[in-house]
């Protein structure tokens, strides 16, 4: 399996940007998967670089705009590449962040359901759905343990204002023989609670990689020593992320778990 990082907070290869966003390219034996869409033009601009010119099927992680953001402004350059999108029910959910102390700034997806229904077929869901044979959606993700590492987030429900949840969140499971994969986007609900889920779900099988955004970068001091303190116990062989870990997370974690951590960067290669 080899997973390509398409968008990523960071870069440092020649004519790939970097953009605040996530989205990578998975190639499996059988399938070939596009996963978010990061925040728009560094994704397609990286996109084309990479002459991707087809998947299988596009995953979205949740419904922000860093993970949906190429999708909504370059719609067509993403149908040209594929028909079909999984998600969670709840992809459309109506995503804040509180600026200041009164003001609630839209970071959701930035296009409405009925013209994406229209460029795309829809499969949504909000449990454990098997999207292929060896491909696995996680659907909304159970908390165990607290985990809130940004205080600003909120979403609207019928009409009602709420600390965002994430009930849309959701990450994907690919095994192989040698065990799963875990692919993620930003992990809101914390790498605790994401991991403990997939035991539950894949009880019998090892835990092989995880890659994306771990959502570190506004904890507090003690939330990053909890998070790296768990992961340190785990028998994970890879951890590769970016995106929203941030960098001060990224290298406490690799000054801990020392190469079991990859720093990921737009145009990176990572081969399992």
């Amino acid at each position: 399996m080899k997973i390509t990082i398409i968008a990523d907070n960071y870069v440092d290869k020649s004519s790939f940007l970097a953009e605040h966003g996530f989205s990578c390219f998975i190639e499996t034996a059988d399938f070939d998967i596009l996963f978010d869409t990061g925040q728009g033009d560094a994704f397609i601009n990286n996109f084309k670089l990479l002459n991707i010119k087809h998947a299988d099927f596009l995953v979205l992680s949740h419904g922000h705009y860093d993970h949906t953001g190429g999708l909504s402004r370059h719609l067509y350059d993403c149908a040209a590449v594929t028909t079909d999108i999984y998600a969670s029910r709840y992809i459309f959910d109506n995503h804040m962040r509180l600026d200041g102390d009164s003001t609630y700034d839209f970071i959701g997806f930035g296009r409405n359901r009925n013209e994406i229904s229209e460029a795309f077929k829809l499969h949504l869901n909000s449990g454990f759905t098997q999207i292929e044979e060896n491909v696995f959606l996680s659907g909304t993700i159970e908390r165990e343990v607290v985990f809130d590492a940004d205080s600003r987030l909120y979403v609207e429900i019928d009409g009602g204002r709420q600390k965002d949840m994430f009930r849309d969140e959701q990450y994907m499971i690919i095994r192989e023989e040698d065990g799963i994969h875990l692919i993620t986007g930003c992990t809101h609900c914390g790498a605790e609670n994401l991991l403990r889920h997939a035991k539950k779900l894949f009880p019998d099988d090892k835990i092989v990689s995880l890659t994306g955004g771990l959502h570190l970068y506004r904890s507090t001091p003690e939330e990053t020593e909890s998070v790296i303190n768990f992961l340190e116990k785990e028998d994970i062989k890879i951890i590769a992320t970016g995106h929203c870990t941030g960098i001060d997370a990224i290298f406490q974690m690799k000054a801990r778990l020392g190469d079991r951590v990859i720093f990921t960067k737009a145009g990176m290669e990572i081969r399992y």
